[in-house]
This record gives C-alpha cells, sequence and structure tokens, in this order.
C-alpha cells in the first residue's frame, strides 16, 4: 500500500512543479502570443519607449514570441522606440518618476542626461521626505493609541502600574518629539514644493 500511494504522489507533484514553472515562466513573458501575431512592432517599440527601456528589451520579446515562432521586426520596433523615448526623457517626466520613487533609466540623449537627472533628483527628494512622512504619522498614530488606552487605565503587558506610568510618561516625550519631526518635514515638503514648481508645471 505505501509503494502504491508513493508511486501516485511522487508523480504528481513533479507534475505540479512542471506546471508551476510553466505558469511562472509564462507570467514572465513581455508578450502574449495573439501580440506577437498580430505584430505591430511599432507600437509595441513606441510603449517600450515610453516605458524607458533599453534596446535590450527586445531580446525579451524574441524570446517571448519564438513561442509563437514568429521574429520581431528590430527596425519597426526602434523606430517606434526611439518615438516613445521622446516622451520619456522630459523633464516633466523625469520629476514624476522620482516621485515614485525610481530613478531615471539611462536611455536619453547624453546632451539631455544633466537637466534630466536633476530634476529625476528633485522628485526623489521629495518621495523620501514624502516617505518620511508617513512613516512618522503612522508612529505617531501607533504612540497615540498606546498613550489613550494606558491613560484611560488600561495596564495592557505592564506588571504593575508604576511600570505602566513610566511608560505613560515616556509616550508622552515620544508624541512630543514625533510631532516636531512630522512639522519639520511638513515644512521641507511645503518648501520643496515651492522650488519644484518649475517642473511641475512642463
Amino acid at each position: 500500500m505505501h509503494r502504491s500511494i508513493h508511486h501516485v504522489v511522487r508523480p504528481l507533484i513533479v507534475g505540479l512543479s512542471i506546471f508551476g514553472s510553466s505558469y511562472l515562466l509564462a507570467g514572465c513573458a513581455t508578450l502574449s502570443k495573439q501580440e506577437c501575431r498580430i505584430g505591430d512592432w511599432q507600437a509595441i517599440g513606441y510603449n517600450d519607449g515610453v516605458a524607458g527601456y533599453h534596446s535590450d528589451r527586445l531580446v525579451s520579446h524574441t524570446k517571448a514570441c519564438a513561442k509563437a515562432s514568429i521574429a520581431p521586426d528590430y527596425q519597426a520596433w526602434e523606430r517606434g522606440r526611439k518615438l516613445g523615448l521622446q516622451q520619456y526623457c522630459t523633464v516633466n517626466n523625469a520629476y514624476n518618476i522620482g516621485r515614485r520613487g525610481r530613478p531615471l533609466n539611462t536611455v536619453c540623449p547624453i546632451a539631455m542626461a544633466h537637466t534630466l537627472q536633476t530634476a529625476n533628483q528633485k522628485g526623489l527628494d521629495y518621495y523620501a521626505l514624502d516617505s518620511q512622512l508617513d512613516k512618522e504619522t503612522r508612529l505617531l498614530d501607533t504612540y497615540q493609541a498606546e498613550f489613550d488606552k494606558l491613560e484611560n487605565g488600561a495596564m495592557l503587558d505592564f506588571a504593575n502600574e508604576k511600570e505602566a506610568r513610566a511608560r505613560l510618561l515616556s509616550l508622552s516625550d515620544d508624541i512630543r518629539s514625533t510631532k516636531r519631526r512630522i512639522q519639520a518635514t511638513r515644512q521641507q515638503l511645503d518648501a520643496l514644493n515651492q522650488s519644484n514648481r518649475f517642473y511641475e508645471s512642463l
């Protein structure tokens, strides 16, 4: 009985492993078979350019379309990608990419590199401050919730009232210092917004 169960379960596990691997590989494909068959390579290239992809993106498309026995049209794809990069390589887009916490890809003309990197860094600075503000705000909420419970007489995990009171005093200091940091971060964000209006208006 044991051997027969083993013989059934083992092929099932192997089969599921193969299926799972195939599913993951399919999920990583840059294009579907239908997209490969339609073959609008200039449009595909344009979308890749708008997203800031390098020219080696076509290697991934080639692998994806090999399953459909279709080869990409490099010239049409590259023509579209260059048109898309005109949208990607703008000061406003470089700034907005930074505000989402992402660095600018090195796909833009060298002559524009400094200006675009500066805009992107401004966006990254904003993202860092905004993330810090969110972190401090959530920390304040945590402190305040614990403070309110202790102030209302809850002992929480403390052994006695003395320990609970000591934690209450400590939380009071933590809340004050966190509020000061939040205020300072908001002021920095306001100042950054003022200086970054140029990038947002483009």
